[in-house]
């Protein structure tokens, strides 16, 4: 009688054991694919604070893609600039990732406006 209830004690503690591996395997998954997005956004704000710092007389030169593999996400990112008026453009910022299937492609916009060319400070 004692064998028969290892037994199913056994059978009890191989089904539990098994349900925990599927649940832990997917715990997994979901870091790794939150820590991908983490390192996907902090691309994205990286982009953001290049395509406002550049001088406006330089935006010109700032379209095109590059890649990025120097952290844990390999990724391209991709400038185009628009000009919508005469004082204003958009710059939008585009992160694709390479190797995540996961993830998808993020944009971002930003617009500059050009600066006065007289100061609001100098009254006379």
């Amino acid at each position: 009688m004692s064998l028969i209830e290892v037994v199913v004690a056994l059978a009890i503690l191989s089904v539990v054991l098994v349900a925990l591996s599927g649940i832990m395997w997917q715990m997994g998954r979901h870091t790794r694919i939150s820590g991908l997005v983490g390192s996907r956004s902090a691309a994205l704000e990286s982009a953001a604070s290049l395509a406002q710092s550049v001088r406006w007389d330089s935006l010109a030169a700032l379209p095109g893609c590059t890649t990025d593999s120097s952290g844990a996400l390999v990724f391209t990112r991709c400038f185009e600039v628009q000009s919508l008026t005469q004082s204003l453009r958009e710059v939008r910022v585009i992160v694709t990732p390479q190797s995540a299937t996961a993830l998808k492609a993020e944009t971002l916009s930003v617009q500059r406006t050009r600066l006065s060319a007289v100061s609001p400070l100098n009254v006379q």
